[in-house]
């Protein structure tokens, strides 16, 4: 089972109804500890430096789906 380690950097913005996040895929990795090399390399650069702790780092498997259950269309109109 071969994992690899998803960095985004999440900025969280507002929608008509809440808030909503948004993220930037940074890189993929072969190890969880590169993937915090990357914060570190990275966190204070123009953009991130703005939002020092907002990283996640998503593991997944390869050749795994990962969306099983399918998904709601998010479609930021108003539901009347």
């Amino acid at each position: 089972m071969t994992r690899v380690y998803f960095l985004y950097h999440i900025d969280e913005q507002k929608s008509f109804d809440g808030v909503y996040h948004y993220g930037k895929l940074v890189g993929m990795y072969s190890a969880m500890e590169l993937a915090r090399a990357a914060i570190e390399r990275l966190r204070d650069q123009p953009g991130f430096r703005d939002h020092p702790d907002h990283w996640k780092i998503h593991p997944r498997t390869l050749n795994r789906d990962s969306w099983t259950k399918g998904f709601v269309k998010e479609t930021h109109e108003r539901i009347r």
